[in-house]
This record gives C-alpha cells, sequence and structure tokens, in this order.
C-alpha cells in the first residue's frame, strides 16, 4: 500500500477507500473463516471440529465485520494520513504505523459490536437477527460494548501491522532494489507474530468476556485474566489458541495488503493512471 509517491490509501477519496477495504475484507475473511473459528473455540475450551457446518458458523456476521471493519480502518488511516503527513511524497515509518493505529482504534466500536454477534451466533446458533434479538432482549443495548477496551488495543495494533509494517517494509525492499513482495512476506511474517504475540492475551479475554454475557465466569478484564490465569493454573491460559490466531494474523496481513493493492487500480484505474 505504501509507494514512493505516497501510498494508494492517499491517493483514493474517502467513499473509494472505503468500498477497496470494504471488498479486500469480505474477500479475506471467507478464505480465512475456518482459521477464526478454531481460535475462538480453542480460547473458549470448545472441542476441536472439521465439520464446515460449524466451521462455517456465523461467516456472515464475521465477513461483515472484517469487511466493514477494513473499510472503516482504511479510511481512517487514509484520513489520519491525509491530516497528518499532507501532500508530502514519502512518509516515514512511524507516520505509517502512527496513522494505521490511530485508523484501527477509531474503528474499534463497530467491531467490538459485530465481534460479539458473531461469537454469541457461533456459540449458540440461530440466525443473525436471533442472535441481536437475544443479546438486546436479554442484556440491553450496553452489552454489544462487553469487552470494548480489548478490542480498541487490539485493532489498533491490528491496523499498525497491515497499513503500516507491511508498507514500510516494502518501501525498504524498493529502497535495496529487491521486489516489495518479499516486503509483503516479511512484514506479514514478523509483523503478523508480533503483532499475535502481544495482542494474544488482551483477544483472548475480550472472546471469553463475549463469550459469557451473562458474566458466570468472567467478569471485568482484569477480572478475566485472574479467573484465566487460576482457572488454567499459569498466564499460559492467556495465549490459548495462538498457534491457530498467529496463523490466522499471518494470513491477514499478506491477504489484506495484497487485495488492496490489486483491487485499488481495478476498481479505481484513473487514480492510478
Amino acid at each position: 500500500m505504501a509507494t514512493e509517491d505516497g501510498g494508494s490509501l492517499r491517493k483514493l477519496s474517502e467513499r473509494e477507500n472505503l468500498v477497496v477495504g470494504t471488498a479486500s475484507g469480505v474477500l479475506e475473511q471467507v478464505v480465512l473463516q475456518p482459521l477464526l473459528y478454531w481460535k475462538n473455540a480453542r480460547q473458549q475450551g470448545l472441542a476441536f471440529t472439521l465439520n464446515p457446518k460449524l466451521l462455517y458458523r456465523g461467516t456472515f456476521a464475521s465477513a461483515s465485520n472484517l469487511g466493514i471493519v477494513t473499510g472503516l480502518q482504511c479510511v481512517l488511516s487514509g484520513s489520519f494520513q491525509k491530516l497528518i503527513v499532507g501532500d508530502a511524497p514519502k512518509m516515514s515509518i512511524s507516520q505509517e504505523v502512527g496513522c494505521g493505529f490511530l485508523g484501527g482504534v477509531a474503528s474499534a466500536p463497530v467491531c467490538c459490536i459485530l465481534e460479539l454477534i458473531m461469537i454469541q451466533q457461533q456459540r449458540f446458533g440461530g440466525s443473525l437477527p436471533f442472535a441481536v434479538q437475544r443479546i438486546l432482549q436479554t442484556h440491553g443495548p450496553l452489552m454489544l460494548m462487553r469487552g470494548f477496551t480489548c478490542t480498541a488495543s487490539r485493532e489498533g495494533l491490528f491496523t499498525a501491522g497491515y497499513l503500516g509494517l507491511i508498507p514500510a517494509a516494502q518501501s525498504a525492499c524498493r529502497d535495496y532494489e529487491v521486489s516489495p513482495w518479499w516486503g509483503n512476506c516479511a512484514g506479514s511474517i514478523g509483523g503478523g507474530l508480533f503483532v499475535a504475540a502481544v495482542t494474544q492475551p488482551l483477544d483472548t479475554a475480550k472472546t471469553c468476556m463475549q463469550g459469557d454475557l451473562e458474566r458466570s465466569r468472567y467478569g471485568s478484564v482484569l477480572q478475566t485474566l485472574r479467573a484465566l490465569r487460576i482457572e488454567y493454573g499459569s498466564f499460559r491460559a492467556l495465549y490459548k489458541g495462538y498457534s491457530w490466531r498467529a496463523a490466522n494474523l499471518v494470513a491477514d496481513f499478506f491477504l489484506l495488503d495484497w487485495l488492496v493493492q490489486t483491487l485499488s487500480p481495478v476498481m479505481f484505474p484513473a487514480r492510478f493512471a
């Protein structure tokens, strides 16, 4: 996404960034839905399965989630880039990563609500409208924001990765006359593993909290972290599902970057003429 003349996010308008980001997010999630299910199941102590009916349960919610959130993150990160960098031909690494982080945090409210609905649907089944109706009737609208702090922290770091670290790695490859494809690979693997390791405790706590709206086992963030440590005997419990999530993030980073770079000039060729 970062190019020698400033990157596709700044080339496109807010509406165009929304379209490209949404399309990229939906396509990426349809491909990687099984990894997301296995990660969530591992974190909640559910049995491993290869049943496609279970693996793709909640796909509409998760694809809608990633499509909408990725679109928002592209719009918001692009807006922060234009605000902070302006018309400068290139951005520094700190600017790219910082704008990605701000865009991720700003997208967190929408992401929190959609992920909570998806997790509830995966656990209890039923249609998307039924899951929303059950949550609102049983717990009230404020419950839709359960796990928001964890979500905001995680999304900020996640977006800093795929809209910051990968473009920075690609720019470094260009400086050394190496194919940017290697920058995508290095940024995806290094950034994905790093972000997964740093944010895994937050993601584990968020998943457990959103799967337990009744608060029968997990209360606040700190209470959830403490309960997991006591329940499983060590803080290693916070890294439940890490291997699935790390694989998911590496694939996320690679696919999202590739899709955005590929779809941007296809959908809006006049911007890249």
